[in-house]
């Protein structure tokens, strides 16, 4: 059995426990589902990635609902101890779903919801930024300036 994770507590006798298996930025979400009278428990351990065995003693006994990260396997055994817990929703803080094993969550009757449509703008300025940056030579040409190798413009520069 794992070892008890470190975890800051917001609204400690809300109806509705939920656990986000990490902080995440701002408070919109915090203020948004203490709003629906909701105990959330954030783990604040400082791993990377929480082992499947941590995520079920986040878990725990009672549990309403998860908010999850795409570094996370959700999978049977995770769902089974959610559902296990009364569980009956997973939110995945993730564009896609490849970390969740969806037909495990219907098993267990446990909605999934993600995060879709978040970053198609931020995709897209990512591929124009770096087609010029490929275009530009940006890379190459920093690398020649801080080797001091620039003397003065030249036509094959």
């Amino acid at each position: 059995m794992a070892k008890p994770v470190s975890i800051e507590v917001w609204n400690p006798n809300g109806k509705y426990r939920v656990i986000s298996t990490k902080s995440m930025p701002g408070t919109r979400w915090i203020n948004l589902l203490i709003e629906q009278d909701c105990r959330l428990e954030i783990c604040t351990e400082k791993k990377t990635i929480l082992s499947v065995e941590d995520i079920i003693a986040l878990i725990g006994d009672k549990c309403d609902g998860v908010i999850g990260q795409l570094t996370e396997d959700w999978g049977e055994t995770l769902f089974a101890a959610l559902s296990k817990a009364g569980g009956k929703a997973f939110s995945n803080m993730a564009v896609g779903y490849n970390n969740v094993d969806v037909n495990a969550a219907n098993k267990y009757g446990v909605a999934v919801g993600n995060t879709p449509g978040v970053l198609t703008e931020t995709t897209a300025e990512l591929a124009a930024s770096l087609s010029l940056a490929a275009a530009r030579r940006i890379v190459e040409a920093d690398g020649f300036m801080r080797a001091g190798l620039y003397d003065g413009w030249l036509p094959h520069l």
